[in-house]
């Protein structure tokens, strides 16, 4: 297995059925090969679903994103008032209305 994803890769709907096939299973190595995933992995998702917490994943560390919950906001609103405008012309009104300038 050459692909590393890592625990933020792999969507809710995928580490929720290899939790259940682990449980089922109760062989986490063949779970792993099935799923093609990493039998730590599924180690850790077992253990993170025990806990409550299989739905949180970490906050990336690098950058901050630019978009943030207050132009989500203003961008929502946008879509609502114009439906038909193009992502450019969103991306436009957003600058004029928040000065962030995306693409």
């Amino acid at each position: 297995m050459n692909k590393r994803v890592g625990a933020r890769g792999y969507s809710l709907d995928l580490r929720e059925r290899i939790v259940a096939a682990a449980r089922k299973e109760q062989n986490d190595q063949q779970v792993a090969e099935t799923f093609g995933v990493d039998v730590r992995t599924v180690r850790l998702y077992v253990k993170k679903h025990e806990a409550g917490t299989l739905s949180q994943v970490k906050r990336p560390t690098g950058r901050r994103l630019r978009v943030q919950r207050e132009h989500e906001q203003v961008l929502l609103q946008q879509l609502e008032e114009d439906l038909d405008a193009t992502l450019e012309e969103h991306a436009r009104r957003l600058e004029a209305n928040t000065g962030l300038k995306i693409s």
